[in-house]
């Protein structure tokens, strides 16, 4: 389940981290207060982050039965996948931070 999160959920946060970002940007320009930008990119990158690091987890759990059984093996090869789709989702949030603190909100 927790595989499935990281996997589908996490890029999906990332997409809404954009959406929600740009609507508090407006209320951001008009009070000349950036604070509330970024809480939300802090809120989802949190949120990313510990999608991707329990993916990973559960990546490093199944490696050593992925031999055994090819169900284990799809299930360690879905828990990499989790892994690299969370935290590709967790740099793309970054990075939409990251512009942020370089520009104001009015531009």
């Amino acid at each position: 389940m927790v595989v499935w999160f990281a996997l589908v959920a996490v890029p999906f946060l990332a997409l809404l981290d954009q959406s929600v970002a740009y609507a508090t940007s407006v209320w951001a320009c008009s009070h000349q207060n950036t604070l509330a930008v970024h809480g939300v990119h802090a809120s989802f990158l949190v949120v990313a982050i510990v999608g991707a690091i329990v993916a990973a987890r559960n990546w490093r759990a199944s490696a050593a039965a992925a031999g055994e059984n090819e169900s284990f093996a799809r299930w360690h090869f879905l828990a990499g996948l989790a892994t690299g789709a969370a935290s590709l989702s967790a740099l793309v949030i970054a990075s939409m931070w990251a512009v942020t603190w370089v520009l104001r909100p009015c531009i």
